[in-house]
């Protein structure tokens, strides 16, 4: 009987191929050359490569990342020896590959290049208008509020364009539109962060920028800093959201807004540890929406 070669399942089985297999579906729209976001149900993976290696991370649940060792354990129930045997038919040709446009061949490795960030971000311009977020409920007064002024952008493409910053300087770039929800090659995501002013007394933490936005919109919190994590929480997020919170010393209250979906359930979990870990000792507020399934974006749209 051969044995699994274990080390070569990691560099040498497609692990977007694997998950195609195993009935996950390519989200075109979430993915980049990089980075291949696919779904299966309410379960949501990106699939990238680090060096030679396939890995992977759960969207909605940060424990469950790594290798296709990894994915395969969570998803198909078979014990170590059992994946080992499958995994040894995928090197072998032993396997039923799926249908070739339901992977991808390859993946660039995930390199951040914040010279190529700052260059694309150069080029775009502070909104005034926008078609796509006029299309969500957000009014040109909202964007030209002091508190988001320099923190909304538009690029030569008219996506939506949200910057996130280290060290003062841009990292990342988030694209959103229509057809768009993806962070342009290159970028490194910390936090999507609007205006902060000396007297502030709330953080406000949402996953996506246009819910932070259109919380805004419905609630007007005054003396309120805006935050979005573009996604997933990574760990790397957690020490970001930990420092910024023991740098404002005039902080009372943190107000997390999640989606009232599963997903949205485990991100208010994992930002209620981090919280809990960091040296905040004001209140924490949980305000989702009432429905199952709904953002604030849907209630703001619902009321215009």
């Amino acid at each position: 009987m051969t044995h699994p070669e274990f080390s070569r399942f990691k560099s040498e089985i497609n692990l977007t191929q694997y998950a195609a297999h195993l009935g996950y579906q390519i989200d075109a729209r979430k993915s980049t050359r990089s980075s291949i976001a696919m779904r299966k149900d309410s379960d949501k993976v990106i699939i990238s490569k680090r060096g030679t290696l396939w890995v992977y991370f759960s969207v909605t649940d940060e424990t469950d990342n790594g290798t296709i060792i990894d994915f395969a354990t969570k998803r198909t129930g078979a014990d170590f020896y059992a994946i080992g045997q499958e995994l040894q038919n995928w090197l072998t040709g032993g396997a039923t590959l799926p249908d070739p446009q339901s992977y991808v061949p390859e993946i660039t490795p995930q390199e951040y290049d914040s010279a190529r960030v700052a260059k694309i971000f150069k080029r775009c311009k502070p909104v005034t208008y926008s078609r796509y977020l006029a299309s969500r409920g957000l009014t040109r007064a909202l964007l030209k509020d002091g508190r988001f002024a320099g923190r909304i952008y538009t690029d030569r493409y008219q996506n939506a364009a949200f910057p996130h910053y280290k060290h003062s300087s841009v990292c990342g770039l988030e694209l959103k539109n229509h057809d768009k929800a993806l962070f342009v090659r290159g970028s490194e995501k910390t936090l999507w962060r609007s205006n902060a002013f000396s007297d502030d007394t709330t953080l406000i933490i949402g996953e996506a920028v246009i819910d932070a936005l259109s919380y805004h919109a419905l609630h007007d919190c005054q003396q309120a800093i805006y935050t979005a994590t573009g996604g997933g929480l990574s760990p790397e997020q957690g020490e970001i959201i930990k420092g910024f919170v023991s740098e404002r010393e005039n902080l009372a209250q943190i107000i997390l807004i999640p989606d009232h979906d599963e997903g949205g359930a485990k991100l208010e979990t994992r930002l209620c540890e981090i919280l809990k870990a960091s040296s905040f000792t004001g209140a924490i507020k949980i305000h989702k929406p009432d429905i199952y399934g709904q953002d604030w974006n849907d209630i703001l749209q619902g009321r215009l």
